[in-house]
């Protein structure tokens, strides 16, 4: 049930210098190595690479390539490309001698788009404007200024009387209408031009200048739509050259621009690199099963290559190693804290038991097959390739998508899916489908027709009148995981030679055992004074015994968190009060829909409204609140007597390529 993560050594590869491209270039196609600083004690005797030569020009072919592919409209890549060295992939780069065209063509691309648009600008102005009947010329005047204008026409009176101060030196030529008000504004020199600002900002005009317009209103809109056709049939022309050049070298670009990004990764771990005049040095982690595949891909193509295990105290980073069904459930452990390299991995803790805790939580079949169809239904559309749930109301979706991401929200639905199986399962056996119970039915039809001796109430386990029972068996469950919790706590304390913390868990395992007992024989009324009955003696000196061992392990501090034991325990009756909470929520909403069923139509109808809102109000908290409640079980109370935490990630120095190949993956693969 409990995995480590994958084993990793430190390593370090020694070889010889000019093998060093090629040694960087095999850790990168199998992505296996993550590069690490050189040691001190080493580093000390080597210097670095700085090769800025290469690496400078490798930078301008990369970023060229980058100009051009965002230049040239995009086509489908549907073929990929193998380079077996940098002095290819430069040549390759360097034969795609397409700059000056491409250049050409984007800036009188750039040039059309920009009159395109003053164009159909100056089109909408004039279509706005065309109220005014005179040629627009006369607003070209070099000794005043022009204006288009729009105002609130519930100002444009005031606006009016305030400009008629200085009418000679104004003028206004204005078109009302319902709600705004369009006005032609020409200014003379003798109107100041900061009396002009105070009007405009104090009526809310806005204002913009008149453009060179020249003609009337038909005859100028005809001219503007002739030049708009002339511009777009020029731009058509320029985008069809664009297009017959990205037809022709286009994949390859982005064959090249992936391989020179690849190339530039490279460098900078070469210009990292420790050397001498001779030799190279290089350290990493490499998950174990990888070390000896990762020596024959170096025999095999470089000549003195050497590669060398390294003991270290470091911890390592960690890579998880748990089964296909359970990798989703490694989300909830990145989010909590990633363990250490040498640590328990609890994923498939956490897999098996956050279905149990949500299920046993929710405990209604109906609501359980509602949270299943919905898990379901957001599988489907996102990874089923719509990526997107707008169907959701939208008000839903917007809460939805800022708490989670749509990716995140995919591996929530399938974390709760089987929690909503196990949800439908325990509902039948409590007898609730939306707090109704309908078992009744069923098992009479069972009875009556294969001679059965079902329950004729339908009830196989009520959580209202075996509340006693539910309050055990949470508490049970709860004495189960703090025990697992703290055993593997003592293996883990022990495997790192931390005798001392493995006695204090002792002593917390004896003290949690000690009091649950001692609550037991007092919840069935027996004997416990242990000056009489030697029962009690023993439970009062397992505890003793757990007290001591505490103090030998953790001091005097253990014994001021003595409380926490037994609180740990019995918070998994939590589990308990969740489900109450469901079930008399969803029993008072059926009443009242049952009582109203009695009255008239429209306090049916009110009661139909409260059924459907109540129980949809009921889903939402059955989908937050267990969930909620299944992880804070695991990661405090359970998670807390073991795990550590606080690992790294293992990054492998590698790209996800999408249009070329790896030089040496074949070899790999083989090997």
């Amino acid at each position: 049930m409990v995995l480590k993560p994958v084993p990793m050594g430190r390593i370090a590869v020694i070889g010889l210098r000019k093998e060093s491209q090629t040694v960087v270039s095999i850790l990168h196609d199998l992505n296996v190595v993550q590069l690490e600083p050189v040691s001190k004690d080493v580093l000390s005797f080597l210097k670095n690479e700085r090769d800025n030569e290469q690496f400078r020009l490798v930078s301008d072919q990369l970023l060229r390539m980058k100009a051009l592919k965002t230049a040239l409209p995009s086509i489908p890549a549907t073929q990929c490309q193998r380079f077996t060295s940098i002095d290819q992939i430069m040549q390759a780069a360097k034969s795609v001698n397409i700059d000056d065209k491409v250049a050409t063509l984007e800036k009188e691309k750039e040039s059309l788009l920009t009159h395109l648009s003053e164009t159909e600008n100056n089109i909408k102005l004039v279509e706005e404007f065309s109220f005014f009947p005179e040629d627009f010329n006369v607003l070209q005047l070099k000794m005043a200024h022009s204006y288009f204008g729009r105002i609130d026409s519930k100002n444009y009176p005031a606006f009016k009387k305030a400009l008629d101060v200085n009418s000679q030196d104004v003028f206004v030529y204005p078109k009302e209408g319902k709600d705004t008000t369009n006005i032609v504004l020409v200014t003379f020199p003798n109107f100041p031009p900061h009396a002009l600002a105070t009007v405009v900002q104090e009526y809310n005009v806005k204002i913009e200048p008149v453009p060179k317009l020249d003609g009337k209103v038909d005859h100028l809109i005809q001219k503007l739509k002739t030049k708009q056709t002339e511009i777009s049939q020029k731009l058509k022309e320029v985008e069809r050259q664009l297009d017959e050049i990205s037809k022709v070298h286009y994949v390859n670009i982005v064959c090249i621009e992936e391989q020179l990004e690849i190339e530039n990764r490279k460098l900078e771990v070469i210009d990292n690199l420790g050397v001498t005049s001779d030799s190279f040095a290089l350290e990493g982690w490499i998950p174990k099963s990888k070390i000896n595949q990762l020596k024959a891909v170096f025999e095999k193509n470089t000549k003195g290559t050497m590669l060398f295990e390294l003991e270290t105290d470091e911890h390592p980073p960690t890579q998880f190693d748990n089964p296909k069904r359970f990798k989703l459930f490694e989300a909830f452990i990145r989010f909590y804290s990633l363990p250490q390299g040498k640590e328990f991995d609890p994923t498939l803790i956490f897999g098996l038991l956050f279905p149990i805790f949500y299920g046993m939580m929710v405990g209604d079949a109906g609501y359980g097959l509602v949270i299943l169809l919905v898990c379901r239904w957001v599988i489907r559309r996102i990874d089923g390739g719509k990526r997107d749930i707008n169907i959701m109301p939208g008000m839903l979706r917007k809460f939805a998508l800022n708490i989670l991401k749509k990716r995140q929200m995919v591996k929530l639905a399938k974390a709760m899916t089987p929690g909503a199986i196990i949800a439908i399962g325990l509902g039948f056996v409590f007898n609730l489908y939306f707090g109704f119970h309908l078992n009744g039915y069923l098992f009479g039809f069972l009875n009556s027709t294969f001679g059965l001796h079902l329950p004729a109430d339908g009830v196989i386990f009520s959580p209202i009148t075996s509340l006693r029972k539910l309050l055990l068996i949470s508490g049970y469950i709860g004495l189960g995981m703090v025990t697992f919790g703290l055993i593997l706590g003592i293996i883990n304390s022990l495997r790192e030679q931390e005798k001392k913390h493995a006695i204090g868990k002792m002593g917390w395992l004896l003290f949690g055992w000690g009091v649950v007992l001692l609550g037991l024989a007092l919840l069935h009324h027996q004997h416990v004074n242990p000056v009489h009955h030697i029962q009690g003696a023993a439970y009062i000196g397992v505890m003793i015994a757990g007290i001591g061992l505490m103090f030998v392990g953790e001091g005097p501090r253990a014994i001021m968190e003595l409380p926490s034991i037994v609180s740990h325990i019995l918070s998994y009756t939590r589990i308990v009060g969740i489900l109450l909470a469901s079930v008399i929520l969803a029993d008072v909403i059926d009443f009242i829909f049952i009582k109203t069923l009695h009255h008239s139509i429209p306090f049916i109808v009110l009661g139909t409204i409260i059924l459907f809102i109540g129980h949809l109000f009921n889903i939402v908290i059955g989908v937050f609140e267990p969930g909620i409640q299944g992880a804070r079980l695991i990661y405090v109370e359970f998670f807390s007597k073991f795990y550590h935490g606080n690992g790294r990630a293992f990054r492998p120095f590698g790209t996800s390529r999408k249009y070329t190949y790896d030089q040496y993956e074949m070899q790999a693969e083989k090997k």
